[in-house]
């Protein structure tokens, strides 16, 4: 029986536990004379002794780090385990989850008095640190610079947006680290250019003076720019308007039409922002409904100089240039100074 003994004993050394080594004794033996055909295997004999004790059972075990953390009879620590280990991955993203400790299951016999609902090790799983390796593509705006160009082709004032910019766009890939759902490392893989960023451009004006020279030599100069405007109401017309109107888009440069000295400029009720200039013997002319003034009391400015913008300040329907000429204090047509009439 000596062959028989040695299977039966290293059968019931798999049982596990803590426990085991001092409740599980060398199992005894008597000779007793019978029949070849009585005998069962030593693996039967092992499994009946097993199966016909309440101490024994079946189980699996949570190993950690080499040691046993706990024994579970229920089916389902597998599938527990697993959960706990990928809980922290971020989702659609390409992940690898591993337990920080070493973690392994082992089936096996356990003792019934160390073996416990899995309800009683989930806590327990739950505090074993996960590492995952994520990897993540994402995208990003990139932001658009702006530029001032300047121009001496426009008057100081003009300032208009020639390119618009936009934003460009990058995807970099990237290596994300985390403990438990935490970052820790961030390591970048590659990058790459989708949109390239647009610069937005603005062109501003420097040109204090941009009467065409040949008309400074013919006295007075149109107070706006040859063909911008409409003649929306003339000197007269009705309701004793003593000026001329000239319609045109608001912001538009509006010239001295002859050398002189500003007497006013600043908001003078339903004219609203206005300028006033002195040319001598008894000549003055009026800019008036401005929606920003370029020069102050007691400038000296020059035919072509720009001094307001076109507005609609004071009393004013629509955007347009109030001009008037005023001869030793009486308003007269402006209309053939500018060669208007």
């Amino acid at each position: 029986l000596t062959l028989e003994e040695s299977k039966i004993s290293r059968t019931l050394e798999e049982i596990d536990g803590i426990g085991a080594d001092s409740t599980i004794a060398e199992p005894g033996f008597q000779l007793i004379l019978t029949v070849p055909n009585r005998f069962d295997s030593a693996v039967k004999l092992a499994n009946a002794i097993l199966h016909n004790t309440e101490d024994i059972t079946e189980g699996s075990a949570l190993v950690v780090n080499g040691q046993i953390a706990a024994c579970v009879k229920a089916d389902g620590l597998e599938e527990y385990l697993e959960q706990a280990r990928t809980r922290f991955e971020p989702a659609g993203e390409q992940n690898v989850s591993l337990f920080v400790d070493d973690v392994t299951i082992e089936h096996g016999y356990y003792l019934q008095s160390e073996v416990v609902d899995l309800s009683q090790v989930q806590g327990m799983i739950d505090e074993l640190q996960v590492k995952t390796v994520s990897v993540q593509t994402s995208q990003y705006e990139i932001p658009f610079d702006s530029l001032i160009k300047k121009t001496a082709e426009r008057p100081i004032g003009y300032s208009e947006v020639t390119t618009k910019g936009h934003n460009g766009r990058n995807s970099k890939t990237e290596t994300v680290e985390l403990i438990n759902g935490v970052e820790v490392a961030r390591t970048l893989l590659s990058e790459e250019v989708l949109e390239e960023p647009v610069t937005e451009v603005t062109t501003k004006g420097t040109a204090k003076n941009t009467a065409p020279s040949k008309a400074k030599s013919q006295g007075f100069i149109l107070p706006l720019n040859a063909g911008s405007f409409t003649v929306s109401a003339y000197f007269g017309d009705g309701r004793n308007h003593r000026a001329i109107d000239l319609a045109t888009d608001a912001g538009s440069p509006i010239y001295v039409v002859a050398n002189g000295t500003v007497v006013f400029s600043g908001y003078d009720g339903t004219y609203g922002n206005t300028v006033l200039v002195d040319h001598g013997n008894g000549l003055r002319t009026r800019y008036a409904h401005a929606s920003a003034l370029y020069v102050s009391t007691g400038d000296t400015v020059q035919q072509g100089d720009v001094v307001a913008l076109v507005g609609r300040t004071g009393q004013a329907t629509g955007n347009h240039l109030h001009f008037e000429v005023i001869v030793n204090g009486d308003r007269v047509n402006p209309s053939p100074y500018i060669g208007l009439g």
